[in-house]
């Protein structure tokens, strides 16, 4: 059993599915040996919560899932991969985008589960759907887990990001298309299609492709500039909701279906050709009778809460039957798609009965499938927590405006215009105009002051500007608005912390953690504050917590060797450095940690080692250079050491401790001039202070060389009394 999908592939993009421009030869064979749903929907137009319904067969309103990241599929939903363990499966899966990270949940059942994110890699990433991985990557993985084992049956999961933006194709397709935003999105289309020829060829040339049922589907698709929206997530138009579905293996038969399905449907199906009984909770049904000509009715519903849930502005509901679509807005639609495929022309107020008669079937659809333990609510604050935390800016009410039910809010369609200037101002700001970005996201304050976004955005684009009070003020500001958003409460915790107000930035990361108990980078946050206030029992008790999550394991047991050598523990901070490496052998600082380690135990050759190995990794690792270069000084291997001293103060511009060494290994050589130069450097930039008076011995050694008797007595008199002030 093998499911692919396709992220953001719009089903009218494809050669099976009419599209004169595609080149996509696999997909159309593939459709043209099995079944082509031409009328298939998605729920949600983001990967998460629509990955979420695929594998449940469930609508977002009961599995809870109805956005990227925030969000987390639970341990009590079942899942196909989980089905088909029991039954002697193997399940292996291969995701190409951080968003199906395992976790946010979508793992459940799988016993390999590629993901495997270099998240150092994507440190300056504006966003969790830009964190990604090639399909070439991640089609190569798979191959090698459908080879290792070609007796047991077989379930697996490939996921292609490649059409997602960027829309950046790999040559030989680039070229093949227009230099336009659709011939750069149709080039990764084409890509994706000779990825998804390589996994059927796998399974040819194991001698399981005729026995293997293979289904490919996307999550969602793409705006590409429909209703002023140039990607997806915004609104539930068809351009974004409409899917291709394809199903092709024994005991399908060859057939175009032009009926009504949906994603949870695709979950019921699979059991069901593979004669399994389907769990209880599923809501979707299987479409083994359209298969055989037999009528299925079904409608299908899709929504949105990115408007509210990041902007304030009111959720989208929609359902259709193949041929009507009604969509809830603050002022509804009704289209035809039949005869308006792009649904340009709304008959809400001309058809008023069948308005008021697909809302109601909409309002059953929500009741029906909804499950009151997936509606997450306000978390409860006692009343001496939110005091403090508004004291701080962290809250503005004691319930956030995300959740308010009863509020009118913004129609989507009013505000695209807005949403695309926030859109243009994060790209003023990545291309590094900060002005730009902060007058787009006044203008949208000034037009909707309630954004919660924008004064994040305002926040993030201030701080780059070199602004931290303004960008603490727009930070507060977005937290009165929504004292909940997830986003607000750490970056206005980590402004604090910027200032190394740490008491400041770890009430609000706590609170974070309180509403996102596995966030992994709200944890790695506390943990750092607790070593930086010297708590690393309580650093210690944070990561375990985070190692127990299985939230990024490798970083993790390097924070908690940190914490470990402040406590002297050296075996056990080796012993959690060495493992780290195992699941990151690239790891930053941690063969630093391990020559701090060495150099503790007084084994300074294995020190070196380390410290070299480190810069092997990176040159610019500063620290590894500077305590290299003392090791080697200390060993009398003069020259290698000022080499590493000059390594270190040129990595880091203004790091006057190390400065002040390479000034002294300088006068050691002998060379006067530069042993002056760079102690006059050292102490201009603010050195450790108990580092401070070798500067001043230094100038005075060299005046003594150079018979200036005064000028180094006076030099030794300021060595002396920061001497006395250091103790």
């Amino acid at each position: 059993m093998l499911i692919v999908t396709l992220d953001t592939l719009r089903a009218d993009h494809l050669g099976a599915y009419g599209y004169a421009a595609a080149q996509t030869p696999r997909l159309d064979a593939l459709a043209g040996s099995g079944l082509r749903f031409t009328q298939a929907t998605t729920v949600v137009p983001l990967t998460l919560p629509a990955h979420s319904s695929l594998f449940t067969g469930t609508f977002p309103g009961w599995h809870g899932v109805r956005d990227n990241g925030g969000f987390y599929l639970g341990d009590d939903q079942v899942t196909l991969a989980e089905v088909l363990r029991e039954r002697g499966f193997r399940t292996g899966a291969f995701v190409s985008a951080f968003v199906l990270d395992r976790r946010w949940g979508i793992g459940q059942g799988f016993e390999r589960f590629h993901d495997e994110f270099d998240l150092d890699a994507f440190g300056d990433a504006p966003g969790l759907d830009t964190i990604q991985r090639s399909g070439a990557q991640t089609v190569d993985q798979a191959v090698a887990w459908l080879a290792a084992d070609r007796e047991r049956p077989f379930f697996a999961w490939v996921h292609l990001y490649d059409p997602h933006a960027p829309y950046d194709a790999p040559e030989p397709y680039r070229s093949r298309f227009p230099g336009t935003m659709v011939g750069a999105y149709d080039a990764e289309i084409a890509a994706t299609d000779a990825q998804v020829g390589r996994l059927l060829d796998a399974l040819e040339a194991q001698d399981r492709r005729t026995d293997t049922l293979v289904v490919v589907l996307a999550d969602h698709g793409e705006m590409l500039d429909e209703h002023e929206e140039q990607a997806h997530g915004f609104f539930v138009y068809d351009a974004a909701v409409r899917i291709p579905l394809i199903v092709a293996g024994p005991g399908v038969p060859s057939r175009v279906v032009a009926d009504q399905v949906r994603i949870v449907d695709v979950m019921p199906t699979v059991l069901d050709l593979l004669g399994v009984a389907q769990p209880k909770a599923v809501q979707g049904v299987s479409l083994r009778p359209l298969a055989r000509g037999e009528p299925l009715p079904l409608v299908a519903r899709s929504e949105s809460w990115y408007p509210r849930y990041h902007y304030g502005w009111s959720e989208l509901q929609s359902i259709q039957d193949g041929r009507f679509k009604y969509i809830r807005a603050p002022r509804p639609e009704l289209y035809d798609l039949a005869a308006d495929p792009r649904e340009t022309n709304d008959l809400s107020r001309q058809d008023p009965q069948r308005l008021a008669a697909m809302d109601k079937a909409l309002r059953a659809e929500i009741d029906r499938t909804a499950s009151a333990t997936a509606a997450k609510g306000p978390q409860v604050v006692d009343a001496e927590t939110e005091e403090r935390l508004a004291a701080l800016g962290y809250v503005g009410g004691s319930v956030s405006a995300r959740h308010l039910e009863d509020r009118p809010r913004g129609d989507p369609k009013d505000k695209i215009g807005l949403y695309n200037q926030m859109k243009l101002a994060g790209t003023d700001s990545s291309e590094g105009r900060y002005d730009d970005a902060i007058a787009r996201v006044r203008q949208v304050l000034t037009a909707d002051p309630e954004v919660v976004e924008a004064y994040m955005l305002l926040g993030n684009f201030l701080k780059k500007s070199k602004r931290p009070d303004d960008a603490l003020a727009a930070y507060r500001q977005a937290l009165t608005l929504d004292a909940e958003h997830q986003g607000a409460l750490f970056s206005l915790a980590l402004a604090y912390k910027d200032q190394d107000r740490l008491e400041e930035a770890r009430v609000g990361f706590e609170r974070a953690r309180e509403l996102d108990p596995r966030n992994g980078k709200v944890l790695w946050q506390l943990a750092d504050i607790a070593l930086r206030q010297h708590q690393p029992e309580r650093a210690e008790t944070i990561v375990q917590d985070a190692l127990t999550r299985r939230v990024d394991a490798h970083r993790f047991l390097l924070k908690r060797a940190e914490g470990l050598i402040e406590r002297q523990r050296y075996d056990e901070a080796e012993k959690a450095l060495r493992e780290a490496l195992e699941k990151k052998a690239d790891l930053p600082t941690a063969h630093y940690h391990l020559g701090l380690v060495y150099e503790a135990r007084n084994q300074p050759d294995r020190a070196i080692a380390e410290y070299e190995a480190e810069l092997a990794r990176s040159a610019k690792a500063y620290r590894a250079a500077f305590n290299l270069a003392k090791l080697l000084q200390s060993a009398g291997r003069l020259d290698e050491a000022v080499r590493r001293y000059r390594q270190a103060v040129e990595t880091q511009a203004g790091f006057g401790t190390g400065q002040l060494y390479l000034a002294k290994a300088l006068l050691d050589t002998g060379d006067l001039a530069g042993a002056e130069q760079w102690a006059r450097k050292g102490l201009e930039s603010s050195p450790d202070a108990r580092i401070a008076p070798l500067g001043h011995f230094v100038l005075a050694d060299v005046y003594n060389r150079q018979g200036r008797r005064a000028d180094a007595e006076r030099e030794v008199a300021r060595a002396r009394r920061l001497q006395k002030s250091a103790l």
